[in-house]
């Protein structure tokens, strides 16, 4: 989705019109409550849940169980259950400790008056031995995962400033993930990588799709689909993927959903700046087996920004939901829902618009999408461990148009008709006590299509032509993994190597697993219960997105896509030092090498896919050789806290480079010579607070710094020819000087302030979150287009025959407050 950059009279009334209805909601929603304050003051509620044994699937009697910050002590029945009665309202966490066992420190959850709370834990055996780490989950590393794991508890999922509750926009709070806020996107760019190389999944199934208006091919997005209301926990992995996860190159994000509530219904209705919804959570069944959490949002800003006059106006709408049984103590059987439908159209009624309004309106399309994920999961436990197995089905329908001069009576200049599907199925073992090893295995696949038709206007070299493509691809994929680990040293050096393959019958190139195979090491040694040193080594695999496969010319041309591509691969280096020096916190330092091979890389201009043409549109549906090599490589430093002084904080730098490297005329690439990434942004710097008061008030501040972001100088001698202008309304990019530009570097600061109010059967909250609140901006590339007639049409160069009159215009990134208000009201 493209976002209308233009300031001056749009600034201030977007910060007019903001700042008084933030004050305005502020000075009601306080009039309203505060005095029922003192009637909510003091309520409770109940905790209550099962202890057990993960491997021996038995329950752990007498565990001591503690809410932190209470003196309030509970032991575990003989079935493993526990309650508390009167657990004070808000963020709580929960300690449970048992000889022979792990101690166990859980995510942060929310206590309310109205239903109880369930916390069910499982306790890991651990030897007695002279080490003996005791982390809250947040804090926890795996075997499997000893660096580059961050996990993401409900608290900071609700509280995070500027984030306003997306999911997309939490994770750029982390180290090593470029924030791009000041593009009012929420694309995913981890350790030097592009949008594309992420991986997100939703209860163990696939999420292809994570975005509104979501560029396909590229990912990114104005807005996320998950409703973080119905998150439980989210494990956000930027090396060392579980085999079990399909390979991301960059990252893996694993989320995990709540069931729903199984002793009475539970309904929340939440106001926001740009968008309503309503969340449902309610047993199915009497006996509280079968339950059900699921919501719906509507957006309202295209009313918004018509009032304001911004140059398109967005409606996006998105549902949510899981189905859960209890078969029995043992079996679990889900079923998941995420969807959205979409639309954005051009704002053609805004009077005397500004030239660089004129500007975005003469090259933005209309774009519809409608996206779905459907999934079913079963587990299954038994002594030792564990049987989990899913199928899903999920689809993206992508429509993009122009017409000349936005008139509906000429002839269209882009008609994008897009539609992809999968049909996904996965089945794993874990086995959790072989000998004292840990086995887990499993086999996974699919079927998968893809079918594309677009009509785009190019030019020629002499005059502009509608190039036509119709892309059409069906194949199947299939998949298998297994990993071994073990414990040595009396537990203080853990062991994990993995083993992945990877195949689809696209073509010959990529129809043999053994050649996609994704092998895995990763180790940890714990010096004492503060210290420890951790690495992995592994090469991944990913197939090239659908836009890229499908890519077939309509002109009757031999190009076979087929004969020139097969999966892209990374080779990951990470290693680390951790230090731990209370259970609520924690330091680490990584160091990581990325090394990219057979990057698909467009014949149209030599360069990787994902930065080619049409790249706020659709990206990879050009012709395309894997060829292309890259780096990226730098350093984090993070240090987390998640009780300091009743404060969350959490702060990280980190140092990179990424670099693609350069082609020669057949294009073959060109040993140790280089061009930056388009994400190569050296530093990145986040520092965020959140802090705890009294009577439920809560406030968070989140300062971030990026580096200058690369940029191709454009051509303005062919920029400026009348045909090559109107083909596409754009300038085009100097090639020859790929990224040899770079913005200035950008910084922001982002306040978020939440009170809740806790009444006996219901739930009153309120937020108000500002970005940039000092305002800040920073120079981006310039606008580069012809003036304009009073018609909206291009000037010609009188001097020049064939050429427009151009202009260059400053183009500010960020220089916006953006206050945003949000009213939750939950029974």
């Amino acid at each position: 989705m493209i976002i209308d950059n233009s300031k001056n009279r749009i600034q201030g009334t977007i910060k007019a019109y903001s700042i008084t209805t933030v004050w305005f909601v502020c000075f009601f929603i306080a009039s309203a409550a505060i005095n029922a304050q003192e009637a909510a003051k003091g309520k409770t509620g109940i905790v209550r849940g099962v202890v057990t044994a993960t491997a021996a699937k038995t329950p752990v009697a007498g565990a001591e169980v503690i809410i932190l910050g209470d003196t309030v002590i509970r032991y575990t029945a003989a079935d493993g259950s526990f309650e508390f009665n009167k657990v004070a309202a808000g963020y709580r966490t929960l300690n449970v400790s048992a000889d022979e066992y792990l101690n166990y420190v859980s995510e942060s959850f929310e206590v309310i008056a109205s239903i109880p709370t369930v916390i069910n834990v499982q306790l890991d055996d651990v030897q007695l031995s002279a080490v003996t780490v005791t982390a809250a989950a947040p804090l926890r590393s795996t075997v499997e995962s000893p660096v580059s794991l961050r996990r993401i508890e409900r608290e900071e999922i609700d509280l995070t400033p500027g984030a306003n509750r997306d999911i997309s926009k939490v994770i750029q709070s982390t180290p090593g993930v470029v924030a791009v806020s000041q593009n009012n996107r929420n694309d995913v760019l981890v350790r030097g990588g592009g949008a594309n190389e992420n991986k997100y999944f939703l209860d163990d199934i696939e999420i292809p799709v994570l975005n509104h208006f979501s560029v396909q091919g590229g990912s990114g997005g104005y807005a996320s689909l998950v409703n973080t209301d119905l998150l439980r926990s989210v494990n956000f992995y930027t090396g060392a993927f579980p085999a079990a996860l399909s390979n991301g190159l960059s990252s893996v994000m694993d989320m995990k959903m709540k069931n729903g509530n199984d002793d009475r219904f539970h309904g929340k209705v939440i106001v926001g700046a740009s968008d309503v919804g309503a969340t449902i959570n309610t047993p199915l069944t009497k006996d509280g087996k079968t339950t059900f959490i699921g919501s719906y949002r509507h957006s309202y800003l295209q009313f918004l920004f018509d009032m304001l006059g911004l140059t398109f106006l967005p409606t996006y709408n998105d549902y949510q939901f899981k189905i859960s049984s209890r078969l029995s103590d043992d079996d679990e059987i889900y079923a998941i829902g995420l969807g959205s439908f979409d639309n954005n159209r051009l704002n053609l009624g805004i009077k005397d618009p500004e030239e660089s309004r004129r500007y975005i309106l003469g090259y933005l399309p209309n774009n519809d999408q409608v996206s779905y994920v459907f999934g079913l999961g079963y587990r299954r436990g038994f002594k030792g461990g564990q049987f989990k197995t899913t199928l899903s089905r999920d689809y993206l329908r992508n429509d993009l148009f122009k017409y000349t001069g936005n008139d509906e009576s000429k002839d269209k200049t882009l008609d994008i008709r897009s539609r992809e599907g999968n049909y996904r199925f996965r089945a794993l073992v874990d086995l959790w006590n072989l000998g004292g090893f840990r086995f887990s295995a499993g086999i996974g696949g699919g079927y998968g299509s893809y079918d594309n038709k677009a009509m785009q206007r190019v030019y020629t070299g002499n005059n502009y032509a509608d190039h036509s493509t119709h892309g059409k691809v069906d194949l199947w994929r299939y998949d298998a993994f297994a990993t071994l680990s073990r414990y040595f040293l009396d537990d203080r050096l853990s062991v994990l190597f993995g083993l992945r393959m990877d195949g689809m019958n696209y073509s010959g190139k990529t129809s043999n697993p053994l050649k996609q195979l994704s092998p895995r090491l990763s180790m940890a040694y714990k010096f004492t219960d503060k210290w420890s040193v951790n690495a992995t080594v592994a090469r991944y695999y990913q197939e090239p997105t659908y836009t890229t496969l499908g890519y077939t010319p309509a002109d009757g041309s031999t190009f076979n896509q087929k004969d020139g591509l097969t999966y892209q691969n990374v080779n990951q280096y990470v290693a680390g030092v951790k230090f731990s020096p209370s259970a609520e916190s924690s330091v680490s330092v990584e160091g990581f090498y990325k090394q990219y091979g057979h990057l698909p890389v467009s014949l149209n201009d030599s360069l990787p896919i994902s930065t080619g043409d049409l790249t706020d549109y659709i990206v990879g549906n050009a012709p395309a050789l894997s060829v292309g090599k890259g780096r990226a490589y730098g350093m984090e430093l993070s240090y987390r806290h998640l009780n300091f002084f009743n404060t969350v904080v959490n702060l990280s730098y980190t140092l990179l480079r990424s670099e693609i490297n350069k082609m020669d005329a057949e294009l073959r690439p060109v040993k140790n010579e280089y061009w930056a990434s388009s994400w190569d942004v050296r530093h990145i710097l986040n520092i965020s607070a959140i802090h705890k008061f009294p009577h439920n008030w809560t406030l968070g501040a989140k300062w971030y710094l990026t580096g200058g972001m690369p940029y191709t100088p454009y051509d303005k001698e062919l920029s400026s020819q009348i045909d090559a202008w109107d083909s596409r309304r754009r300038p085009y990019a100097n090639n020859a000087l790929y990224n040899t530009e770079r913005t200035a570097a950008y910084h922001q600061l982002d306040v978020r302030i939440d009170k809740v109010w806790y009444f006996n059967k219901w739930r009153l909250g309120f937020y108000v979150d500002i970005q940039n609140i000092y305002n800040y901006k920073s120079r981006g590339q310039n606008y580069f287009f012809p003036q304009f007639d009073a018609n909206n049409q291009g000037i010609p160069d009188p001097n020049r025959p064939g050429y427009y009159l151009m202009q260059d215009l400053p183009n500010d990134l960020g220089g916006t407050i953006l206050p945003s208000i949000g009213i939750t009201l939950e029974i």
